[in-house]
Order: structure tokens, then C-alpha cells, then sequence
């Protein structure tokens, strides 16, 4: 159910990605930057937002963050039919700038207090695996929604997205009703600088360890490109594919061996495709170093976040996942100008030489973590948390 939850949340993050440039620019007669702006300021709320996340998630559990976070997407959706019936460009732009501030700060809500509740639901013995599948929730929500989105608004316009974007939060809101709580664990609670200075070394790590990622979902269609390959779209198929395979397959992995280990591990695969990439010859070896590169990336978050965990006292975990997720919304912000500024000196080929260095300084980094304890289970859980 709570799998159901995510996706049917982060479908509304997914559907306005192909719909909102199209309307901006074509309806609303806005160029590029404004169009970047509307995108992109969501990002920006839902990490300047991290640290009140985790502060609702430790202090009123995870089950009300979330509530409150499906509010704030529908919200979102209701903003943006607001904007499709003003005529005025000028007025419609600043509603739906509105809707995208809302939807920010509802998703950093559900994807803090998703991982949170899941893993008191579960246990905290099994942390990984509730950071995984809410993982494969998002990501799936996120490919299907796009698309779903794109098509929607061709066949019946941006009104009927918006309205969408209302039922799926509040499809959303009614399964969370019926999903019992899991209760925040009393104690003291560290600030929240404290926090992010006990997990930043994981949280680097993880951030080295995206710029494969990074790289492929942002340049992969240049780079065939300047090869004059076609293709490219399988090879992001195949990465994605890859990436939820493993997280389905491997779901117990970090479970049974620990995230220090299996975060190595799939680094190495990771950075044996972005070396394929790197050097490749033809489409075909690209293909294979995109594939490596899902297979590689795929448990790094999880792996790296039940270290993060691991880290701070049990009553901090909304705070710690927060803090965590953080450096992934960091590296996505920073990786993409970065790399875009290397391609332009050195060819595309040069940005996944960086996504395997980067790799192999994250394996270094995790090698050299501070060993912690195990991932305390909470005494004082719900009845119906599920231990």
C-alpha cells in the first residue's frame, strides 16, 4: 500500500515535466529561461525544505508528513487549473510558479516521510528495502507519468492534466488513511546541522557516486549524437530498466551483506560502464556501458543511506534521511552545469571518464567511513508498525 502511495504521489511530479515547457512556451509565449525557472524552482524548494521535512517526520511521524505532503500535490494540481483559466499570460505565470513552490515543498514531505514510515513499518533491520521500493515507486511514477502526461495534453489539453493532478494525490491521501501510523521515537533530537555534519561523509559519497547517472539522464542523447548514432533512447531505456531490475532483484542485498559492501560493489559495475562509455567505439559498447551503469547505480542510494543511518540515534532518522537526500538533490543541481562546462573543453566522451573517477573516489571514501552500530529499531513504534 504504501508503495501504491508513492507512486501515485510522484505521478504528479512526473505528468507536468513534458506538459509545463510545452505551456509556458507555446500557450503562455515565455522563452527558455522562463520555462527553465518554472521547472526547476520546485527543485530548489524541495531542498531548501529538507530540514523541515525531517523536523515533521521525527516530531509528528512520518504518516502525518506525508498526509500533509499529497496535500500540498494536489494543492499543486488546483493552482495549476487555476492558471489554465486566467487569460492574462503575466497573472497564469505566477499561479503556476505558485503550484510548483506547493509541489516542492509536498514533495519533500512524501519522499522524507515515505522513507521513514516504510521503515517503521517494516523494521529498521530493513531499512534498505523501504528505501528501495519507495525508490521503484518513484522512478516508475516518474517514467509512466511523462509520457502519460505528454499525452494527456495533446489529446485533451492542459485542463484535463490539472485535473489529474487533483484525483491522483487524493487517491493517494485515501490509501494513506488506511495505513496504520508509525509513532516518532521519543528522545532527544540533535539540531539539524548536527545531523548533516554526522552524514555528509555517506551523503558525499553518494554524490560521487551520481554523476553517472547525472551524466547519462542529461547528455547521453548529445553524446550519440556527436558519434552520429542513432539509439540513444534505448540506451536510456536499458539504463532504467536496469536500474529498477536490480532494485527488484536485489531488494535483500543490502540486508544481507550491509550497505558499506554493497555500495562498493555496485560502484565498481557503475564505473566499468562509464569507462564502456567512455571509450566506446561504437553504439552498441555504449549501450552495454549504459546498461552496466543502471546495474552499478541502481542500490547505491539505499546501500548508502542505511549508513547514513547508522550514523545518528534512532529519534533522528527523519532528520538523517533528510540530510541524505539532500546531497542527491545537491548533485543533480551541481553535476549537470559541471559536466555541461567539461563537455565544452574536452567532448562529450570526457564527462563519463568523470562519472568513473567519481565512482572510484566514492568506493574510496566508503572504504574509510566510521564503522557505527546497527540501524536501531524503535522501542516505542505503533502497535500496528509492523515489527
Amino acid at each position: 500500500m504504501l508503495a501504491a502511495i508513492m507512486f501515485f504521489g510522484f505521478m504528479t511530479i512526473g505528468m507536468p515535466l513534458p506538459v509545463l515547457p510545452v505551456y509556458v512556451h507555446e500557450t503562455l509565449g515565455y522563452g527558455s529561461f522562463v520555462v527553465g525557472v518554472t521547472i526547476g524552482i520546485q527543485s530548489v524548494v524541495t531542498l531548501l525544505l529538507r530540514s523541515y521535512a525531517g523536523r515533521t517526520v521525527d516530531t509528528r511521524g512520518p504518516r502525518r508528513a506525508v498526509l500533509t505532503g499529497l496535500c500540498g500535490c494536489g494543492a499543486a494540481g488546483v493552482l495549476y487549473l487555476a492558471a489554465s483559466m486566467v487569460p492574462n499570460p503575466a497573472l497564469a505565470l505566477g499561479i503556476l510558479i505558485a503550484g510548483r513552490v506547493v509541489l516542492g515543498f509536498g514533495e519533500s514531505l512524501i519522499l522524507t516521510g515515505g522513507m521513514s514510515w516504510g521503515i517503521g513499518l517494516l523494521g529498521a533491520a530493513h531499512a534498505s528495502k523501504a528505501i528501495s521500493w519507495q525508490g521503484v515507486s518513484m522512478y516508475t511514477a516518474i517514467a509512466i507519468g511523462a509520457p502519460f502526461g505528454a499525452y494527456l495534453l495533446q489529446a485533451a489539453g492542459f485542463t484535463a492534466v490539472s485535473l489529474v493532478n487533483i484525483a491522483l494525490p487524493a487517491i493517494a491521501f485515501a490509501i494513506a488513511l488506511r495505513l496504520p501510523a508509525a509513532a516518532p521515537v521519543g528522545g532527544h533530537r540533535l539540531p539539524f546541522f548536527r545531523v548533516v555534519g554526522l552524514v555528509w561523509r555517506p551523503g558525499l559519497a553518494m554524490t560521487l557516486g551520481s554523476i553517472g547517472y547525472a551524466v547519462i539522464a542529461a547528455f547521453i542523447t548529445l553524446y550519440y549524437a556527436s558519434h552520429g548514432w542513432s539509439g540513444a533512447a534505448f540506451a536510456l531505456t536499458l539504463y532504467s530498466a536496469c536500474f529498477i531490475g536490480m532494485r527488484i532483484v536485489l531488494a535483500h542485498a543490502v540486508d544481507r551483506f550491509g550497505g558499506r559492501r554493497v555500495a562498493m560493489a555496485s560502484l565498481v559495475f557503475s564505473a566499468i560502464g562509464q569507462f564502456l562509455l567512455w571509450g566506446a567505439v561504437n553504439p552498441d559498447m555504449a549501450l552495454v556501458g549504459a546498461g552496466l551503469t543502471g546495474v552499478g547505480f541502481s542500490l547505491v542510494f539505499p546501500a548508502l543511506g542505511v549508513e547514513a543511518l547508522r550514523q545518528v540515534p534512532p529519534q533522528n532518522r527523519g532528520a538523517a534521511l533528510a540530510a541524505y537526500s539532500a546531497f542527491f538533490d545537491l548533485a543533480l543541481g551541481l553535476i549537470g552545469p559541471m559536466a555541461g562546462l567539461v563537455a565544452n573543453y574536452f567532448g562529450y566522451a570526457s564527462i563519463f571518464l568523470c562519472g568513473a573517477l567519481g565512482g572510484i573516489v566514492a568506493i574510496l571514501m566508503i572504504a574509510r567511513l566510521p564503522h557505527a552500530g546497527p540501524v536501531a529499531t524503535p522501542v516505542d513504534s505503533s502497535a500496528g508498525s509492523g515489527h
